[in-house]
């Protein structure tokens, strides 16, 4: 790694000579990990493109993050990095090297090569967070101190660097009509409350038992329909629930993030592990329990999200084992009946 880095430094430090720094108002997002940090950067576009409504701002993201921000009304254009990242950024660069851009936003990366392409396309500002870059803070003009605090917020505080003023810490998505048309044609219909059972991580999992329980009493209780939501790779995981829930649904392939963003929204209630649909319920104001034990709400969480209601436990190992942990028992502490409770809450049933 030490090695890579002194390479990359080496190279800039040749190409200096070569790079011509660009000036004035045009602007280049980079956030290019998963679901979730996609969405925590959209207050911090939105406040963007209010403080700079006359401005260029475009977004180097992935795949996934392009169906997320397709339909923003805050971007000029969206450029995408694919596996392998070097190969991707070689195909970018005589566009990016067109649109003059001043100043680089680093709110997440992933991929080594990023930052030094950001130097390279001519950017006079590359502002970010320091520590957190894969050791390449000396590609930063600009280095804002870590902090304890939501990623929402150190997003926002990476725009405001560049000049932004905040005035909403809300997320937002913006499926299509053709979206919530498809959703429509998802959902059963009547009341319906959604489960989601799966994570990328095993150790923020609740117990598929767990859900099924809840799920069942759910059912009893509201006459409602159930629906299991998932990915493709969770088929087995999100069969296993529904084919225990009389009438349950599944639904886990065919639908793109935006449609899902839709199907959400239409949701009496969500309840979900700390993963990314958990997020998308935020951004679609969608009535949620989530549900937390090793990882921290308050870094990662909903925020400002009254119609999200947090049930958190504290980790019972330490240190947490975090992705080496396979049998989440920590998760366990959270029970059926708390979590039905706190949905009886939520539906005002008395």
């Amino acid at each position: 790694m030490k090695l890579k880095n002194l390479l990359i430094k080496f190279f800039i430090t040749f190409a200096k000579p070569f790079i011509r720094t660009n000036k004035g108002d045009r602007f280049l997002i980079v956030s290019t990990t998963g679901l979730g940090d996609t969405l925590w950067g959209t207050p911090a576009i939105r406040a963007l493109r209010q403080s700079y409504p006359e401005a260029y701002i475009g977004i180097l993201t992935t795949a996934l993050g392009k169906q997320i921000l397709q339909d923003s009304p805050h971007l000029d254009e969206i450029f995408v990095v694919n596996e392998p990242p070097l190969f991707s950024l070689v195909k970018l660069f005589p566009t990016l090297i067109q649109r003059r851009i001043a100043t680089v936003l680093v709110f997440h990366i992933s991929q080594r090569p990023l930052l030094p392409f950001c130097k390279l396309i001519g950017a006079g500002r590359i502002i970010g967070t320091e520590k957190i870059n894969k050791d390449l803070d000396f590609l930063l003009t600009d280095k804002l101190e870590t902090q304890r605090i939501h990623e929402i917020e150190r997003r926002l505080k990476i725009v405001e660097e560049a000049g932004a003023t905040s005035t909403s810490k809300l997320m937002e998505f913006f499926p299509s009509v053709e979206d919530h048309k498809k959703a429509d044609d998802l959902l059963p219909k009547g009341v319906v409350i959604g489960l989601h059972p799966g994570a990328k991580d095993r150790f923020k999992q609740w117990s598929p038992s767990h859900f099924i329980a809840l799920g069942r009493r759910l059912k009893e209780k509201f006459d409602c329909q159930i629906v299991v939501t998932g990915t493709p790779a969770e088929k087995v995981l999100v069969d296993s629930i529904v084919q225990s829930i009389e009438g349950a649904v599944g639904i886990y392939e065919g639908v793109s993030i935006p449609t899902l963003a839709a199907l959400l929204g239409k949701l009496s209630l969500y309840i979900t592990n700390d993963t990314g649909p958990l997020h998308i319920a935020c951004a679609a104001n969608t009535p949620t329990i989530a549900l937390f034990t090793p990882t921290d709400p308050v870094l990662c969480g909903p925020y400002f999200a009254p119609h999200v209601s947090v049930l958190q436990k504290k980790p019972t190992c330490f240190p947490c084992l975090k992705k080496k942990c396979h049998d989440p028992f920590c998760m366990l502490q959270i029970s059926p009946d708390e979590v039905y409770q706190k949905a009886l809450q939520i539906l005002e049933i008395k």
